[in-house]
């Protein structure tokens, strides 16, 4: 299980997007007030953004309430598309960097708050045989979240639709597994530049993890698994598919 923040919009510092809340990442990571599976998410964290036409990414396996560089260095960088994520290892051997959200591959960065029910037995096997071996070698990790990641990112090549291919994604991770918990972030950005800050709300056999989102005139959207602050939150429903610009909010459902 996981907290995570979206963010597209004008472009800020770091600092404001994800820290100066007052029910912060930081927050998110020692204070969670909607997770159900865990109390402390202090297995690591990471913050990726978008820099020019590439993303960067800044990630750390200890808890994020121990990195002193955190605040300065958010500070001193800003971006129009940022994700943040604090993690609670689903299997405690599966720590580590390479373990550690969000995930970053060519023009997209995943984060995943949730997990496959059993993965590690036979659900990894009946994934693994989606993939090419092309895309197997892409894998750094043994969680979950990454093998899904990597199957978004040969379902989105072949399908060139990031919406349908995040549908095609969950449907193959459902029909494999007896429970999941599927809520995504997905920031991307195209060959012209355009941003899109992609969301789900899933789960089969589990109860999905709370997501909200909030929406600030033409200037930014946040999508985030708790409210930030005292603006207006909408609450999203599950199984749903949000896609989100600075200006506008699309929500269907899956």
């Amino acid at each position: 299980m996981c907290r995570h923040i979206g963010y597209i919009g004008r472009k800020k510092d770091l600092y404001s997007i994800l820290l100066k809340h007052k029910h912060s990442l930081i927050e998110l990571a020692y204070k969670p007030k909607l997770m159900n599976e865990a109390i402390l998410n202090a297995d690591g964290f990471g913050i990726a953004w978008k820099n020019k036409k590439s993303f960067k990414l800044y990630k750390n396996y200890l808890p994020i309430w121990n990195d002193l560089n955190l605040h300065s260095l958010s500070k001193s960088l800003s971006s129009n598309l940022v994700i943040g994520n604090v993690r609670s290892a689903t299997i405690s051997e599966n720590q580590g960097y390479f373990n550690t959200h969000p995930f970053n591959l060519k023009n997209f960065c995943f984060s995943h708050n949730g997990f496959i029910k059993n993965f590690n037995n036979t659900t990894r096997k009946k994934i693994f045989k989606y993939l090419k071996p092309k895309y197997i070698n892409l894998i750094k990790g043994q969680t979950d979240s990454e093998l899904i990641f990597i199957l978004l990112i040969q379902i989105i090549e072949n399908e060139k639709k990031v919406g349908k291919s995040i549908k095609n994604t969950i449907r193959i991770v459902k029909d494999n597994c007896d429970a999941c918990m599927l809520n995504f972030l997905i920031a991307s950005f195209d060959k012209n530049g355009k941003n899109t800050l992609y969301a789900t709300k899933f789960s089969t056999g589990l109860k999905a993890p709370s997501l909200f989102y909030s929406k600030h005139k033409n200037e930014y959207t946040m999508i985030s698994s708790e409210k930030l602050n005292n603006d207006k939150w909408y609450n999203i429903k599950n199984n749903s598919l949000i896609k989100a610009s600075a200006n506008k909010v699309e929500i269907e459902k899956i």
